[in-house]
């Protein structure tokens, strides 16, 4: 090892303590102790995430078969698309905190109401709900959910888990933490993960973001974020379903995210997916990205579906 070398690692190693002590501190500050455990029941099943990105629509075509057969995990605003009658996920993802805290535009409270209404309106079969720790005692929660005969409320810690390899996956191990949840497919895949699910299939796992970032004259960061439902002739529309350029803020508050914020947030996302790949791998899980042309570089890719 030269002296180069030598400094790299010394670096790593310290910011490896930094970001370890960091976490219990995290841990022991926001995570919910005794929450239910994540247990391991489907060893023998595969997984099927539907994400959002525009992709999805030609991949329910071509992978209709297997659709019909595999259990599946939607998230965000799926339930608000024709297909979320038509395929009945088992699962549903809905992670972000900045969700069920106050929030500083109206429209944001109406969209979370809407989502969350059409969720419990819609769903006849049985299905897990999957929310972070942070929604356990929010009054909708009770108002939407709290007799619903077919949908199973589990809670999830979605305090960032970072620093050395072992303390990670502890933590895991234990609900008390996750890889940064900058992105939905990212708890998805850890739940998909601790419920030991063989393989895991990611579709409209896009994130190509990158190329639908642009600064406008008047240094706004923009983002066109794209969906697989935008072009849906729906009969409900909010601002959600329109691919227009948009600019992203922080959390719930009103302030735009500057060019170097979002490409952070982005890092974090695509860093947090190779944790995820490490975990799955030390828990014999594969994990594999159906979506073509995804930005993803963690997962395996296939373009056909093993149904084995």
């Amino acid at each position: 090892m030269n002296k180069q070398q030598l400094i790299i690692s010394v670096r790593d190693f310290i910011q490896k303590i930094g970001q370890t002590v960091i976490t219990l501190l995290r841990v022991l500050t926001l995570s919910t102790w005794g929450l239910p455990r994540i247990n391991k029941e489907k060893p023998d099943q595969n997984l099927i995430i539907l994400g959002n990105g525009p992709s999805l629509n030609e991949l329910l075509k071509k992978h209709k078969i297997a659709l019909e057969s595999t259990p599946k995990l939607a998230v965000n605003f799926f339930a608000r698309t024709d297909e979320y009658i038509i395929l009945k996920p088992e699962y549903y993802v809905i992670i972000s905190p900045e969700y069920f805290r106050h929030e500083s535009k109206k429209e944001w409270a109406q969209d979370r109401n809407h989502t969350l209404q059409t969720i419990a309106d819609k769903t006849t079969w049985p299905m897990m709900l999957l929310l972070p720790n942070v929604a356990k005692n929010h009054p909708l929660i009770k108002s939407y959910f709290g007799n619903h005969s077919s949908i199973q409320i589990r809670y999830i810690n979605t305090t960032p888990v970072e620093g050395f390899r072992w303390i990670r996956h502890s933590l895991h191990t234990a609900n008390l933490g996750i890889p940064r949840p900058h992105n939905v497919l990212i708890p998805s895949i850890w739940f998909a993960i601790k419920s030991g699910f063989k393989t895991v299939y990611l579709f409209g796992a896009d994130h190509s973001w990158l190329k639908d970032i642009w600064v406008s004259d008047h240094n706004e960061v923009l983002l066109s974020q794209k969906h697989f439902y935008d072009n849906q002739t729906t009969k409900e529309k909010s601002d959600k379903n329109k691919p227009t350029p948009q600019p992203m803020y922080h959390g719930t508050s009103a302030r735009t995210r500057r060019l170097h914020e979002v490409l952070h947030k982005f890092m974090i996302s695509f860093e947090a997916y190779w944790s995820l790949r490490d975990y799955a791998e030390s828990q014999g899980i594969q994990v594999i990205n159906m979506t073509p042309d995804s930005y993803i570089d963690a997962f395996a890719r296939k373009s056909t579906f093993d149904e084995k």
